[in-house]
């Protein structure tokens, strides 16, 4: 390091007095050579601009912001070696920069089931250092996984416990949204199994425990390319010696048996609104110990920002939910049973509703061969076939749902219910109501709900699942009449299918409130019912 540095301040040494001459032909050469400080430091900062504003030092066991991290690449033999092979233009090779620079920055994450007393960053400030913190269960964890960082040759490591600055809610905002984006560019995350020993080294004892059971190691997992598993007491689980466990087909078997979901299609979830019903669907197993975080756990896997609100309960379920439901268009969000939370009347209180990736509301697939056997003696026996063409146009033109001063416009078609009555076998110990209802399209109703539903008029039940109901493929290339037609015949096929309907009652003359029902309000379009009758049907309702 002394050899480089030295030649390098002499170089400045020379650079200083060509500057300094009283001859211009002498000044002019210093435009020839080149300092590249500054290009390396901005290299360093576009380095570590995505990585975690606080990191812990394994080396000395300190936390380093944003602004020590970077004087830290400044005291390495490297630094002075790039900036004394880099005198001039020509010679500079930011390539080589930025590979010492993410060499150098690599970060590894700790992903574990909080403890009591963990250490926090205020904690960790006072005593200058991890390992200065007094004896304690949570504190040797942490203090263990930086000497494990360290022995594996990286020098960063990030705690959620100690790295965030819990007191600062800019910081926490900032912390909960990008922790995704942390995870997802970290070199390795380290696991820590709470209550799996070193002992216990057979399979089964990854996909039983606390670990995954939580909300937030959900999110850290997705994220995280390269992960290990150590035991409570510090041991590679199953004595793994591979360096990504990732990869590993006994914890692949594992997770899938944790999750139960394929490793393929969970290896498929990417950070957006995409597949959001499977994403909900994992979330709906998992726990947390603060009310919100089940929805602030999952903003990264999402890719939103949107506010944290420590205290608003299960409104940041139905914040996320709105969010995912209006820029997604994605009406599966609304096929749950169960309790409607206090955000809006439409979503639910809580993601356990989503225990299913595919709900049974919407009607299965026909397989083609099927399909074609169904389709065949409607062209026949419908009186009108330009009434399934109007039909299908009348669907295949309503406007996706959106959310309008607070009300959702769903579109669908709308099934008035009549004569409603209470049924004599209702559940008095579960405060359970079951009632009986009729629909002229849809014949005799049953539903069960909390809600007290007695007199009331205008109860409408709605299918608002439009898209399964339609062809989306138009590439066959045969005659188009005929092709119209057929998608049409289609659609009539599964409109007959039984469907999952939503229950809504009238606020007032345009407004309505879905009312959350125990369970699923299964019911079929009756064959009498006419194609005019199901036009009708067809609206967009507002709902609160």
């Amino acid at each position: 390091m002394g050899h480089h540095s030295e030649a390098f301040r002499a170089f400045k040494t020379m650079l200083s007095k060509l500057e300094q001459s009283p001859d211009p032909q002498i000044r002019e050469l210093r435009h020839q050579y080149f300092d590249a400080t500054a290009t390396i430091r901005s290299v360093v900062e576009e380095t570590i601009r995505d990585m975690p504003r606080v990191l812990i030092d394994t080396v000395t066991g300190r936390l380093y912001d944003k602004t020590q991290q970077a004087a830290a690449f400044e005291e390495l033999q490297i630094y002075d070696e790039l900036r004394s092979s880099m005198t001039t233009r020509a010679r500079l090779d930011r390539a080589r920069i930025r590979m010492a620079a993410k060499k150098f920055y690599r970060y590894v994450m700790l992903s574990h089931r909080w403890q009591p007393h963990e250490p926090t960053f205020q904690m960790v400030v006072e005593n200058t250092s991890i390992y200065a913190l007094p004896a304690s269960p949570a504190n040797s964890k942490v203090q263990r996984f930086c000497e494990l960082v360290r022995y594996l040759d990286f020098q960063w490591a990030w705690s959620d416990t100690c790295c965030v600055n819990q007191l600062d809610k800019g910081v926490q905002q900032e912390s909960l949204v990008a922790m995704f984006r942390w995870y997802r560019g970290s070199s390795l995350t380290i696991v820590h199994l709470l209550g799996v020993l070193s002992e216990s080294q057979e399979t089964g004892y990854l996909w039983r425990s606390i670990w995954n059971t939580r909300g937030w190691t959900y999110q850290e997992y997705l994220a995280s390319e390269v992960v290990q598993f150590y035991t409570e007491d510090w041991k590679p689980y199953l004595g793994l010696n591979t360096f990504n466990h990732k990869e590993s087909p006994l914890i692949l078997s594992e997770m899938e048996q944790a999750m139960n979901f394929a490793t393929q299609e969970l290896a498929a979830l990417q950070p957006g609104l995409e597949m959001a019903r499977e994403k909900l669907y994992l979330a709906s197993k998992r726990q947390t110990t603060r009310q919100e975080d089940i929805a602030y756990c999952l903003f990264g896997i999402f890719n939103v920002a949107l506010p944290v609100i420590y205290g608003e309960g299960n409104q940041a379920v139905g914040r996320l939910l709105e969010y995912i439901l209006t820029r997604s268009d994605n009406v599966t969000l609304l096929a749950w049973t169960g309790n409607s939370g206090s955000h809006h009347s439409y979503l639910p209180a809580d993601l356990a509703v989503y225990n299913e990736i595919a709900p049974p509301h919407i009607p299965s697939l026909i397989e083609a061969t099927e399909m074609d056997g169904m389709v065949a003696p409607l062209r026949s026996s419908l009186p009108d076939p330009s009434l399934s063409v109007a039909l299908y146009e009348r669907l295949y033109n309503l406007p996706p749902l959106s959310l309008v001063a607070g009300r959702l416009r769903l579109p669908g078609i709308v099934f008035p219910l009549t004569n409603l009555a209470p049924h004599s076998e209702s559940d008095s110990e579960s405060d359970l109501l079951v009632y009986r209802a009729t629909s002229p399209m849809l014949g005799d109703v049953e539903i069960k709900t909390k809600d007290q539903l007695s007199g009331m008029k205008g109860l409408l039940l709605i299918n608002p699942w439009i898209s399964p109901l339609l062809d989306h493929d138009f590439s066959s290339g045969g005659d188009p009449l005929f092709e119209h037609t057929t998608r049409s015949l289609r659609l009539v096929v599964r409109l007959k299918q039984p469907f999952g309907a939503l229950l809504v009652a009238p606020l007032g003359r345009v407004q309505y409130r879905r009312v959350a029902t125990d369970s699923l309000i299964m019911v079929r379009v009756r064959e009498e019912a006419s194609l005019t009758e199901l036009m009708d049907g067809i609206r967009t309702i507002d709902i609160r």
